[in-house]
């Protein structure tokens, strides 16, 4: 009896082993036809290759050492890959369902990129054209991705950038996408010479293909409509000296077709000397600009009008700034823009309240001509207002805060007759003790506390 068991479960063991091998012939002969359909719509500019490979459970994965795959200019490398999810016959060899990467590079003309690890869930491979089969081009599409120490060079930028961990969420041509990045920088030794650092960044709502594409080529980076969502804590740029720190930045936009609403503020802004306009920091008492900052805009784009509901500023020990206004023939979005310099201004209301920076002001231009600030004071009350001026016109005004700045705002309202550009308006403001005309010319009034 005992004999016969034995037998038995030799027996058993033995048509196991056999089915396991046959499983297992039959997993390598589906990986192997995989791999060969996968090659097939990688079209001829493509290699796919590596040291080896072997399937995992039930034939729906497979894993890779010493991985290479070749696109054109672009070349991808990984110690170790693994894919899951394999598509099986009759699906989009294209299509992958989990890609998990260790030691993963990547390299092209627009730069590199290496990661110690790499996650990527429901991959489209990216391909071209194929004419003689009807085949359209199909660009990377990914759902959701995870890396780990990430370190690269954009040739564009000429930069190094970096990272302790990123996620991507919807990455495709025309996609929404999500990134957060944690330990992030940006560096570039050419001059000028920056480093960029940041905490953490969340950008939500941006097309990152897009805008990859655009560091690529070279070529504008064109918005989408939606939202758009950007958080960034503790930023701070350098260059050979300090520049900026922020200790949060957030903004929101919404953007259609006929307009794009933007809500952004900056908290815990410092700025230093070397940025550029800030080099009178020091002779004013200041070792850097400390404050904050608020923006809310509407730009309407078939009127190619922007509204400013709100610019303010913010500096302890300096003065607060308010400014709202309407500003037309505009193509950019938003107001801190290089291209702001160009709008039309239609209207434009500013109130300034002085916490120090003013009795700075003519204490540092005193001593700048060498004489004492109250003997300044008097030479500008007779330049500014002399005797029998109208006390409510623009100078007699601006004169009468500069004795007393602390005792409340300034008010200054622009109304031009007809849109002036912003750089005109700003012209006419500093030719005014000479020319005080030119307060009518663009429809300026001030009024002191």
């Amino acid at each position: 009896m005992k004999k016969k068991v034995l037998v038995t479960i030799g027996s058993v063991a033995a048509v196991a082993c056999l089915g396991w091998l046959a499983a297992r012939h039959a997993e390598h002969v589906m990986l192997d036809k995989s791999i060969d359909s996968f090659r097939q719509t990688l079209g001829p500019d493509a290699s796919f290759t590596y040291q080896k490979a072997w399937p995992g459970l039930l034939g729906r994965s497979v894993k890779f050492t010493g991985l290479v795959f070749r696109q054109g200019p672009e070349t991808i490398t990984a110690d170790d890959a693994e894919i899951s999810k394999i598509a099986a016959a009759g699906e989009d060899a294209r299509r992958i369902g989990r890609l998990t990467f260790r030691n993963f590079q990547l390299a092209d003309p627009a730069g590199s990129l290496h990661l110690d690890t790499l996650a990527l869930d429901d991959v489209t491979m990216p391909t071209k054209a194929d004419e003689q089969h009807g085949t359209p081009a199909q660009a990377l599409e990914i759902r959701h991705a995870e890396a780990g120490k990430l370190h690269g060079f954009v040739s564009s930028l000429q930069s190094d950038l970096s990272a302790r961990s990123l996620i991507v969420d919807d990455y495709g041509p025309n996609e929404a996408s999500r990134l957060e990045a944690h330990e992030a920088g940006l560096s570039t030794d050419v001059a000028p010479q920056r480093h960029i650092k940041a905490a953490s960044i969340i950008l939500d709502g941006l097309d990152l293909a897009g805008l990859y594409a655009s560091l690529s080529s070279g070529t504008p980076y064109t918005q989408h409509n939606g939202t758009r969502d950007i958080q960034i804590e503790k930023l701070s740029i350098d260059g050979t000296t300090p520049l900026l720190r922020v200790g949060a930045l957030h903004s929101h936009a919404t953007r259609t077709d006929a307009n794009e609403k933007e809500v952004s503020s900056l908290q815990g802004l410092e700025l230093w000397p070397d940025v550029p306009n800030l080099s009178m920091l020091p002779a004013l008492g200041y070792d850097r600009f400390r404050g904050s900052l608020v923006l809310n805009d509407t730009h309407d784009f078939k009127a190619s009008k922007l509204h400013v509901e709100e610019f303010s500023l913010d500096a302890p020990g300096m003065g607060r700034l308010h400014l709202d206004g309407d500003f037309s023939q505009t193509s950019t979005t938003t107001l801190l823009s290089a291209g702001a310099a160009d709008m039309q201004v239609q209207s434009l209301n500013i109130t300034y309240t002085d916490h120090g920076l003013v009795p700075r002001a003519l204490g540092a231009a005193a001593k700048a001509r060498g004489v004492k600030p109250e003997e300044l004071s008097a030479a500008l009350q007779a330049q500014l207002a002399p005797q029998g001026s109208d006390p409510k016109a623009v100078m007699p005004q601006i004169a009468t805060y500069l004795r007393q700045p602390g005792k409340g705002p300034l008010t200054i309202t622009i109304r031009p007759p007809q849109p002036l550009p912003v750089m005109a308006i700003a012209a006419a403001m500093s030719m005014l003790t000479t020319t005080p005309q030119m307060a009518q010319q663009i429809g300026l009034s001030i009024k002191a506390p």
